[in-house]
């Protein structure tokens, strides 16, 4: 899915904040990086990383900015990381499906981002789909965090690009309706 695919009646809003939440080398940098069409990428986030991707309106000339805030989820930021949640309109937890801790740790990240923002919807993505042979947590158990998180659950794999528009672009959704719904 290309972000020209992604067109939708936007209200007046011109911006979107989502955050991107979730451990250390879940991949959520890669996530963003292949979204925003910056390409699969290597980099490890200190504090935030922050893109920008502008979107158009299917009925009009309008445009709007996605800003992703990629939040590092290495413990040395735990302190500092709540301020970046402030302003958020989503958030997209990440997992690997290749460690169970990554999804066994949900949980927190869920109740530091309630703390900021307790009405924000979410997305749960489990990413690196494509390392079948190293899976550690099933889509069933994707599924059912989901549920708990009242989220929407996706499979992904940054290096493939697969299932990554179509996650990206629900995120985006929600952000849409949840500001709009805040007038």
């Amino acid at each position: 899915m290309s972000t020209d695919d992604i067109l939708f009646e936007m209200p007046h809003f011109s911006q979107y904040k989502i955050v991107v939440a979730g451990d250390a080398l879940v991949g959520k940098t890669q996530l963003v990086s292949i979204f925003t069409g910056r390409g699969f990428e290597h980099k490890p986030t200190a504090g935030a990383d922050i893109s920008f991707l502008k979107l158009k309106s299917s009925s009009s000339d309008q445009t709007t900015t996605a800003i992703f805030w990629d939040l590092s989820g290495q413990p040395a930021f735990d302190k500092v990381r709540p301020l970046f949640y402030e302003g958020a309109h989503a958030i997209m937890y990440i997992f690997d499906v290749t460690r169970k801790s990554t999804v066994l740790s949900l949980p927190s990240w869920v109740k530091e981002a309630k703390k900021i923002l307790p009405d924000s919807p979410a997305v749960l993505i489990g990413n690196k789909i494509d390392l079948e042979k190293e899976r550690e947590v099933s889509d069933d158990i994707g599924l059912k965090f989901a549920d708990k998180m009242n989220a929407t659950y996706f499979a992904t794999s940054a290096l493939k690009n697969q299932g990554v528009g179509t996650a990206f672009a629900s995120a985006i959704r929600r952000a849409v309706y949840y500001r709009d719904s805040l007038k």
